[in-house]
Parts: structure tokens; C-alpha cells; sequence
């Protein structure tokens, strides 16, 4: 940050994928700035998984410092943690809050939906190493394995409904720059605009459609379906393709949740219950073909 640039304050916050401090630094010419250390503290997933890697998440963020998104400005990566006891980035600091209970929901899905249309549009070099989309389950899992309903489903032979229909040759669809985690945790909120959108970590280049059906899933799971249908329409309304939304998307990304599934209660602060109403309405939408039907 400079060579006069000097450390005031340092506060540890909550510890996600990544630990993370808000880091208060006096630059040289008298102001302050707010910085984010983002430390890749795990060291069985950076050994294991593919989406646990410091590198993409750099390699977005300066994909982003030119385009019209509020993102953090990537200031600094030790990605050999050859000056952090493990690797990390040094990111400005974003201002908002997580908006699972935006004051205005209808504001909030007109202006993230038209943050999610320029993530859409962001540029990417075919030099990029960006990492290409592949479900979670498939670093998990043998990809042959069959998706099965949990002990505790509240809808018995759901899971399996849904392996039925990702069986099937996946949409024609246009591939772009994907946040791949785009949810109201991650799009922050003050009340009246999207202030930034954090957690690049698992940015790849892939289908449009899952960034939609992410945002949807988590809209469902607090609001209901037909919130996450408005997004859809706020999608389309700020200039996203009308395509990009298709059932097996949804599909696609609910059976990414399925694994860490292990309450019958609650998962990631959805009910379980009115999660899955949502995952047999997407299904139910693909009742014309042979293989959904009950």
C-alpha cells in the first residue's frame, strides 16, 4: 500500500471458506483505508478441491477491476504463502450487508439482477485460466454414482426424480464469466443499491443459467418460489438472455446441496422442508418428459 503506509487497527471477522481479518491501514499522504486479508486457512481442501484455489479467485477479481461490477480491487496475492503463514489475498473492503432480509425485496432483485447482467458480460481473455463450471458433486463423487433421497427427506423419491432428469443431455446454452456462489450472502446491500459482491473464490467460465438458479434456490428457500421467480423476470427486464434460466439448472445446483444435507431440519439456514417443496416444483416443470414423471 505504500512505503509509508502502516497497519492502525486489525479485527478478526467470521471465519468462512477463508479466514478473514478487516485490516485498518494509515497511507502515506494522511488517509486511511480498509483492507480485507483473505487467508486460505483449510489445508485439506487446498490439498483436495478444485474450487478451493487462491489463484482463480486473483485471477477473477483482476477479470473485474475494469468492469461495471462492484467488486473488491485486488491489492496484493501471496498464493505460495511465501509472506502469510498460508496463502492470501489483500483485498479492499466493501461496504453492505448480506441481504437475506432487504427492506425493499423488490429493489434488491432489480438491482442484483442487473449486477449479475454485467458479471455476464465481463470480458475473458481466452489466455485466462479461468477454471471451467463442473458441479461440486463431481470432485465428490463418481460421476456414475446416483443421486439417492437422504434418510430424512421430507419428500421420499425426490432425489431420485431429480438424478432422472440430470441424466438427460444438458440445455443448449451460451457460456460467460459465472460468479458460480451469486446469493444474497454474497451480494451485499445498503438499503438501496448492491454495494459489492464478495467470495470470488469458485468464479469459472460456464452456464449463465447456474448463477440464476443459485440465486434462486436461496430466494426460494427464505421467500418462496414465487420471489425467485421475480428474479428471474428482474434478469430479463436488465437485459439477460430470457434462455439462460432453464429447470435443469436448478435442478443442477440443488443436487450440489445434497451431500452437506445432514440435518433434517435446517441446512445453511433453509428449511429443509420448504427447500425441497422447491426442488419438486422445478422437477414438476419437467413432468412433460418421460423420465420426471412420479
Amino acid at each position: 500500500m505504500g512505503p509509508a503506509a502502516r497497519v492502525v487497527r486489525v479485527d478478526a471477522l467470521p471465519t468462512s471458506a477463508t479466514a478473514k481479518h478487516l485490516v485498518e491501514v494509515a497511507l502515506g499522504e494522511g488517509s486511511t483505508q480498509r483492507l480485507v486479508l483473505r487467508r486460505y486457512h483449510d489445508a485439506e481442501r487446498l490439498a483436495q478441491d478444485p474450487w478451493y484455489v487462491p489463484a482463480h479467485e486473483a485471477l477473477a477479481l483482476q477479470l473485474l477491476t475494469d468492469a461495471p461490477v462492484p467488486a473488491p480491487r485486488l491489492f496484493a496475492a501471496d498464493l505460495d504463502a511465501a509472506v502469510c503463514d498460508v496463502p492470501a489475498l489483500l483485498e479492499s473492503w466493501v461496504p453492505g450487508s448480506q441481504a437475506w432480509q432487504p427492506g425493499d425485496l423488490d429493489r434488491y432483485l432489480a438491482r442484483a439482477a442487473e449486477v449479475l447482467v454485467a458479471i455476464h458480460a465481463v470480458s475473458v481473455p481466452p489466455a485466462a485460466e479461468l477454471p471451467r463450471y463442473a458441479p461440486y458433486r463431481n470432485a465428490a463423487h463418481d460421476e456414475t454414482e446416483r443421486i439417492v433421497s437422504p434418510p430424512f427427506s421430507t419428500r421420499p423419491g425426490l432425489w431420485e426424480r431429480v438424478g432422472d432428469v440430470l441424466d438427460m443431455p444438458r440445455p443448449t446454452h451460451r457460456e460467460t464469466f459465472i460468479h458460480r456462489d451469486y446469493h444474497p450472502g454474497n451480494v451485499l446491500w445498503d438499503g438501496t443499491r448492491v454495494t459489492g459482491v464478495v467470495d470470488w473464490a469458485t468464479a469459472a467460465w460456464g452456464p449463465p443459467g447456474i448463477d440464476l438458479a443459485r440465486m434462486r434456490l436461496n430466494l426460494a428457500s427464505h421467500f418462496g418460489r414465487s420471489i425467485a421467480d421475480r428474479f428471474v423476470a428482474s434478469y430479463v427486464t436488465a437485459g439477460g438472455e430470457p434462455s439462460a434460466r432453464d429447470p435443469y439448472w436448478d435442478l443442477l445446483d440443488a443436487a450440489d446441496l445434497l451431500p452437506g444435507l445432514i440435518s433434517p431440519v435446517r441446512h445453511g439456514g433453509r428449511d429443509l422442508a420448504q427447500f425441497e417443496d422447491y426442488v419438486e416444483s422445478v422437477v414438476a416443470e419437467c413432468r412433460g418428459t418421460e423420465i420426471a414423471k412420479a
